[in-house]
């Protein structure tokens, strides 16, 4: 398959596939170059196979736990995930923005259910296949395995170097490399962001007390990083440079350091 129109060409034609060629037709460039790449050797069966899901924001699509029998491909939206172990409290641990899958990483370590819950964070569109009919694909397709597979270690890798990072950052540090991740995934075409999180979320993101958080929250708010109200918080174009100008100071590659709040 040699371009993005060949892909999208597997998709005419075809009553059952009307909706999901209307939905990737309205992907950016990037997405649909991407998916045209992972699907360049998949035979019109998988294509055939495909089912468009919509889950609205709040909805559980993946239950930790359950039985890991389809795979997910994120190709618009938002997905938070869950971690139900710690402590017995649902601790949510991180954001996947499209286009991402979901499932994969169970079927390649040949784990029969889901490891983590998965919630749409907003309106999200899923392009699913079954496990079986993944396997089929991904069996004989090497290049789209490989993808894959570099999908998941490049996660796993960046994970274990957050994971490294958040050890050694003190308070307010911690919630300035959060707010730095969420206007680079969230600013709007003006160049501000806007998110809401309640302190609570915001202990459970970054792993701190919600003393340690009110007390940050406050030396953020007073140096005039975010504007902050009752849990709406928005960052506009030079509160964002100078978050990352601050977080470079003490971050390079893999340095560590940071100050007390």
């Amino acid at each position: 398959m040699e371009n993005k129109n060949e892909f999208l060409g597997y998709f005419d034609g075809n009553a059952n596939l009307s909706e999901i060629l209307a939905a990737i037709e309205s992907l950016p460039d990037t997405t649909k170059n991407f998916m045209a790449d992972l699907f360049s050797n998949a035979p019109l069966s998988i294509f055939q196979a495909m089912r468009l899901e919509e889950y609205k924001k709040g909805e559980v699509f993946i239950r930790e736990t359950a039985p890991a029998d389809k795979v997910y491909f994120l190709i618009r939206g938002r997905v938070q995930a869950v971690e139900n172990r710690v402590l017995g409290i649902s601790y949510n641990f991180t954001h996947y923005n499209a286009f991402e899958s979901f499932g994969t990483m169970e079927i390649l370590l040949d784990y029969d259910a889901y490891r983590a819950t998965l919630v749409a964070d907003t309106d999200c569109q899923f392009l699913v296949l079954t496990r079986e009919d993944y396997a089929r694909w991904t069996e004989t397709d090497s290049h789209a395995l490989k993808l894959i597979s570099k999908e998941t270690c490049e996660y796993l890798l960046e994970e274990a170097r957050k994971d490294r990072l958040l050890r050694f950052l003190s308070g307010k540090d911690s919630l300035m490399m959060l707010f730095m991740k969420e206007y680079e995934e969230m600013k709007d075409d003006n160049d501000i962001c806007r998110f809401t999180l309640t302190r609570q979320q915001l202990s459970e993101f970054s792993g701190l007390s919600l003393r340690t958080v009110n007390r940050a929250i406050q030396t953020i708010e007073e140096e005039d990083y975010v504007q902050h109200s009752r849990g709406h918080f928005q960052i506009n174009a030079e509160q964002y440079n100078r978050i990352k100008k601050y977080i470079n100071s003490f971050i390079a590659d893999e340095g560590f350091g940071g100050t007390e709040v």
